[in-house]
Order: C-alpha cells, then structure tokens, then sequence
C-alpha cells in the first residue's frame, strides 16, 4: 500500500493482539524535511515519550571516548530542561582500530553508557530533537497518558525493563536508525487505519 501522496510505504502485520506497522520513509526523505521527527511527533499525539541511547551503538569517535559525549549531552539536557538517567557499565565495544580498519571483526571491553532521557510532548521540538538525536540510532517508548514516569525510569536504569513485553507497558515501542529510511513500530494501541490517518497528516 503506497498512500495517494506517494510519501510512504507502510505494511501491516498483526500476530495475536500485537499490531507490527512497518513505515518506509525513503519516499518522502527528499520531500519533508526531517521527515523521521514528523513521523515520530505524528504518533505521540500529546504523549509524551522515553528515549533511549546506547553510546555502543553510536559512531566510532563517540565509542572512543563516550565520557566526552555525555559529558557534553549532559550539558545539553540541563539547558532544554530534561529529566534524565544514566548508566555506566564494562560492555564489549567493536573494535575501532587496525582491526576495524581492515574489516576484520573485532570488540574489546570498555566503558560503555546507556542515557534514558524523559522528553514530554511539548518539549519535543524539531529543533531539539536535531541538536540531541541527528545522526544516531535510539530507542523511542512512547508512553500511555497515565505512566508513572520515575518507576519507568528506574525500571531502565535497572535493566529489569527488559523483562517485559514493550507493548504492555507503552503505548508504541520502536527503534530509529538513521542508517536506515525505515521505522518498526510495536504497539497494541495503534491500529492500521489509524496509522494510515496519521501519516497522511504529514506534510
């Protein structure tokens, strides 16, 4: 199904109560500027949400020295007022040396953080989310009206988040990766026709 704009390409898969919307944004890259922000603000509508970034995950300057990054991201959350979390754990790295270099694979263990940060809705501005979020792949939970924040917070500063399944506990769960012009939601609460509504919204 492409939508009569011809900006996306959605498919849809439902497995028990679990609703899979698969959105192909390559269309609409060069037509909506910073189309992944409007398609992420067009399904929060009015929540607010949970990000998740892994500095593992990040570019290979950030691995090498991720203390300097969130010592800077810090900085940054501070000045847009967001309510944060962060963890430090030893966690194997891929390798950014002669092995990399040489396609070899290759980790090594070293400090690694993960940054929960909780953006409520009328903070998420396009402005805010190109300073914080161009150019790296995080995890979005975007949250039921009725969440209590601080106990989510803590859940994924423990690691016990992940023993739950993410569409029980938030109204859509997904990953974006700039690396790639596609978004996977997870979600219970969105339906087909109402995903299909809220990308034709996007303009």
């Amino acid at each position: 199904m492409i939508f009569s704009k011809q900006l996306f390409k959605c498919k849809f898969q439902q497995t028990d109560q679990k609703m899979l919307h698969t959105i192909d944004y390559y269309k609409a890259f060069t037509k909506i500027e910073n189309v992944r922000y409007k398609i992420i603000q067009s399904m929060m509508q009015g929540r607010d949400i949970i990000i998740e970034v892994d500095t593992t995950l990040l570019s290979s300057n950030i691995r090498l020295d991720p203390a300097a990054y969130v010592a800077v991201l810090q900085d940054k959350l501070t000045q847009y007022g967001i309510q944060y979390k962060i963890s430090r754990a030893k966690k194997e790295v891929p390798d950014v040396g002669l092995a990399r270099m040489f396609s070899m694979k290759s980790t090594k263990m070293s400090t690694a953080y993960t940054i929960y940060l909780y953006i409520p809705f009328e903070k998420f501005t396009e402005d805010m989310y190109k300073d914080l979020l161009t150019g790296m792949g995080h995890r979005i939970c975007i949250l039921n009206h009725d969440s209590d924040v601080e106990a989510l917070l803590e859940l994924f500063y423990s690691g016990m988040i992940e023993e739950s399944d993410p569409v029980d506990v938030f109204y859509a769960h997904f990953y974006c990766n700039e690396q790639l012009h596609q978004i996977l939601v997870e979600t219970k609460s969105i339906q087909k026709d109402e995903m299909k509504a809220l990308l034709e919204e996007i303009v």
